[in-house]
């Protein structure tokens, strides 16, 4: 591996483990929804998609460590455009688990820093119920997208 190399990954995994430090060693109570309990569910409701065919856009934030709303409903066959935004002070991302058309998962870009945000279309063919999650803070921040 060239030397390079090395250090942007030693450099990479340094700042991803200190950022996990960071955000998984608990938070301000005050920064939780009511309920405190990290995943405690806001729900947006879907409206259809926009008259003009464009996708619906739902603003997803991310917060330490919990996603506003944890639940997003939406009909099956529309598009949903994920705006997620990261108001924490720690790194994250959003990856959409799907059984769903040829198991194939939707996910923002792999680090959205505090601060900056990350744009991804999702759409199911099938109803049910899809996990959406962190990866650098699971088990605790979670959430649902319900396809109807």
């Amino acid at each position: 591996m060239h030397r390079s190399s090395t250090k942007w990954i030693a450099l990479l995994s340094a700042t991803v483990l200190a950022a996990m430090t960071v955000a998984c060693g608990g938070g301000d109570e005050a920064d939780e929804p009511s309920g405190g309990g990290g995943a405690a569910a806001t729900t947006t409701q879907a409206a259809a998609t926009e008259p003009d065919g464009e996708a619906r856009e739902v603003e997803l934030i991310l917060k330490d460590n919990f996603f506003e709303p944890a639940e997003i409903r939406m009909k099956v066959g529309e598009t949903v455009t994920i705006e997620a935004k990261n108001e924490g002070v720690a790194i994250h991302n959003v990856h959409v688990l799907s059984a769903d058309t040829e198991g194939t998962d939707f996910r923002s870009d792999p680090l959205i820093n505090p601060g900056d945000e990350s744009t991804f279309d999702v759409k199911f063919s099938t109803a049910g119920t899809y996990v959406f999650q962190c990866d650098l803070h699971l088990p605790g921040m979670v959430g649902e997208i319900i396809v109807e």
